[in-house]
């Protein structure tokens, strides 16, 4: 009996560990140690980085996140040098964190050749966020030196790569580090970031997910965001966010305790010690959005494993195009509201890497027949030895504009403002004879000042020139966009994939209906997440007030700008429809109204298009499979001058498309009129179907914008006006001597 026992035990054992062991097989391997490369691409670097000059710098920057610790890295680079170098005196010197790792010799037979070169990288000198600058030495004449000579030069390849080698941190499990280990600043890749739902989920409960979507979008900026989507499952490498509520839950954390108000709760992956799962629980789906916005507005006030939201009061109304992301349109604005710290308006060498001040403009701007820009610059500088040599450059987006002298003063204060032109850019300067390039309403702008000290030597032997160079662009230099309107020809695709709006217009998205089909599939959940993500990176505010439907509710519609994802019920199809779809999508049937003349200059489309380019010539009817989607966009059905824009697919899993192309820089410039078609690699425009205007202007403005597109109508009534005018001003002047010899007679 007692073996018996013993083999029954030691069956039930081995079935245990069977299990066990075929559990950890089924899941993916966790790694303590991972190798990342990080390409010059990542690090925003999309061109061979040129160096000009003895001792010219170059610089790039990249960040190690919190759970990682490096433990080896190798910076991986090539570059050309000039043909013209002495081997024997120039070199190239790499630094990291100012800490010099290494050099790369220029040979005897190296010129003008592509030198490959990898240099270790000391990873004690790693920290949250690192710069490696390469410093070029280099000298064409041994008995005679000029660092200035344009012979002296290097080309250093965009192909370069920094490879690391990583330990996984296993990170406390506290909310303090929030938004980390979800979203790390010091992580300059895209962000992609799981959200895990129950199997059954309702609309508001979607709603908070969208929220806390633009809360990382907005976080994550430049970099780009995904979203996927997990019903009752769970990722196994990455880090997640978990909503459930207590009636329903994924069933990995269906043991928890029930909740007795909005929570947020940081666990460790069940599975994976090195990740973290962040658990958004509630009573219900409303205590879900409490949560969130608990989260989004006052994350600084979390800490421990878990905090309960008792409240979050109802916010101050924001005000239309007040997003963080965008200038100020209201007051002139300093470069120290344009930048993040007075660093980036410094730079130190004798040409160093241009100084650059990004912002982004509202996509409605009106800017028609402007002077421009009023720009009022102020900057600093080491006093070169032969200032009548030594200059600053000015571009914009990558077009030269004017070039400065540096005089031996040190500073520069212009006391007439530099006007650019918004989007014209044929314009004549008030100032200057030349055309000077526009700044690009519908995306991000670069002004850049380039510093370049010259020593005076004049191609003689230089004897002496100062240790260092220094420039800095004074904070208080404004940008002043306070006298343009906000006007604008909609639909407009562009203006949406570059800039969110019309929903944007409001930061908080308070005039935005998000509509989606009950109980949508996950390709269309994720579609809503990234779409969320997206506005909140270009808005830098999350979407707090959007509200969303899982119906077609005309009478929640009214007055909202609308955005629906997936094909609704037949009710929408019927509204949307009395003002002309302008494509229709099924699963394998596609038709599309086609227009005149379809204008394809991008962002000046709605500039120079003629009125009646728009207009529906035809239409095309195919049927066909593969993956295609689109964006339709028409003026709501429910109310005047707001917009609505629907996303489709011909399959669910198509709908992953638009999330691609809103992520893709490339894909944006092809964007705009009305439809936007998406298949693999690819986009089209098309500009067709009646348009209307957003905004308001002046009455003259108005009117002499509107005239301009049909001259001989214009020329027509100024030829009726002045008839009109010469007849009123004849019968009064006749009215007036008929008067005065009446009463001449009567004297």
């Amino acid at each position: 009996m007692k073996r018996l026992t013993i083999k029954i035990i030691t069956l039930l054992v081995g079935l245990q560990l069977f299990c066990f062991t075929t559990l950890v097989q089924s899941s993916e391997p966790v790694a303590d140690i991972n190798n990342k490369d990080i390409s010059f691409s990542q690090l925003g670097i999309n061109g061979s980085i040129n160096m000009s000059g003895s001792e010219s710098t170059a610089y790039l920057s990249f960040g190690s996140r919190l759970d990682e610790i490096v433990s080896k890295a190798v910076l991986e680079f090539s570059f050309i040098p000039s043909p013209a170098l002495q081997s024997a005196v120039s070199h190239l010197k790499i630094f990291l964190n100012e800490e010099l790792m290494g050099v790369v010799p220029i040979n005897e037979g190296d010129q003008g050749q592509r030198v490959s070169a990898s240099i270790p990288l000391n990873p004690r000198f790693i920290s949250n966020f690192n710069q490696l600058r390469f410093e070029l030495i280099g000298s064409i004449n041994s008995s005679c030196r000029d660092p200035n000579s344009p012979s002296i030069w290097a080309e250093i390849s965009k192909a370069g790569t920094i490879k690391l080698q990583v330990h996984n941190v296993v990170l406390a499990t506290d909310l303090a580090l929030l938004p980390a280990p979800f979203f790390d600043q010091r992580d300059f890749s895209h962000l992609t970031l799981p959200f895990v739902f129950p199997p059954q989920r309702d609309i508001d409960g979607l709603t908070a997910a969208g929220v806390m979507a633009s809360y990382f979008g907005s976080l994550a900026s430049w970099r780009g965001v995904n979203f996927p989507v997990y019903f009752d499952d769970l990722p196994q490498q990455q880090n997640a966010i978990v909503f459930a509520t207590n009636q329903h839950r994924p069933s990995f954390i269906k043991d928890l305790p029930e909740v007795n108000g909005p929570v947020l709760q940081l666990i460790t992956h069940p599975t994976n010690r090195y990740r973290k799962l962040l658990l958004v629980l509630g009573r219900d789906s409303l205590d879900l959005n409490t949560a969130v916005r608990g989260l989004v507005l006052g994350d600084s006030l979390l800490s421990g494993p878990i905090a309960r939201i008792n409240n979050v009061t109802e916010l101050k109304p924001r005000k239309p195009y007040d997003a963080p992301n965008w200038v100020r349109t209201d007051k002139p604005v300093s470069f120290a509201e344009l930048v993040e710290g007075p660093y980036q308006l410094q730079r130190e060498g004798r040409s160093g890497a241009p100084i650059n001040v990004e912002f982004h403009l509202p996509p409605d701007l009106f800017a028609w027949q402007s002077r421009g820009i009023p720009l009022e610059l102020a900057y600093r500088y080491s006093p070169p030895l032969g200032g009548a040599e030594s200059r600053m450059s000015f571009s914009v987006n990558g077009q030269f504009v004017e070039a400065f002298n540096l005089s031996d003063t040190g500073k520069h204060a212009a006391s007439n403002p530099i006007r650019i032109p918004l989007l014209d850019d044929t314009l004549i300067s008030a100032n200057s004879t030349s055309r000077i390039p526009a700044f690009r309403i519908d995306s991000s702008n670069t002004m850049q000042f380039e510093f370049s000290f010259i020593s005076g030597a004049d191609g003689n032997c230089q004897s002496a020139q100062p240790s260092r160079y220094y420039a800095v662009m004074d904070s208080d230099s404004t940008l002043d966009f306070s006298d343009f309107p906000h006007y604008i020809k909609m639909p407009n695709l562009r203006a949406f994939a570059k800039s969110g709006f019309p929903y944007s217009r409001m930061a908080d998205l308070s005039e935005t209906v998000v509509v989606l089909k009950q109980n949508p599939p996950a390709p269309e959940v994720a579609l809503m997440l990234d779409t969320m993500g997206a506005i909140g990176a270009k808005t830098g505010y999350p979407a707090i007030k959007v509200a969303m439907l899982d119906r077609w509710d005309p009478e929640q519609l009214i007055d909202k700008d609308i955005l629906t994802i997936g094909r609704l019920s037949p009710l929408a199809d019927n509204d949307v429809s009395q003002e002309g779809a302008n494509l229709i999508l099924g699963e394998m049937t596609r038709k599309l109204a086609l227009p005149a003349s379809n204008n394809k200059l991008g962002w000046a489309s709605w500039l120079q298009s003629k009125p009646d380019d728009s207009n529906v010539l035809g239409t095309v009817d195919v049927t066909a499979r593969g993956a295609f989607a689109s964006m339709v966009a028409m003026e709501s059905p429910l109310t005047k001058t707001r917009s609505l824009i629907s996303l489709v697919a011909s399959q669910p899993n198509d709908f992953a498309l638009i999330g691609d192309a809103l992520n893709d820089s490339g894909k944006l410039d092809h964007m705009f009129g009305s439809v936007v078609t998406i298949q693999e690699g690819q986009v089209a425009s098309f500009e067709v179907g009646k348009s209307f205007y957003l905004g308001q202007l002046p009455v003259m403005d108005l009117v002499w914008y509107h005239f301009s597109s049909h001259p001989v109508l214009l020329a027509l009534c100024v030829v009726f006006l002045i008839v009109s005018l010469t007849i009123i001003f004849w019968r009064v002047l006749r009215r007036i001597s008929a008067d005065r010899l009446a009463d001449g007679g009567k004297q």
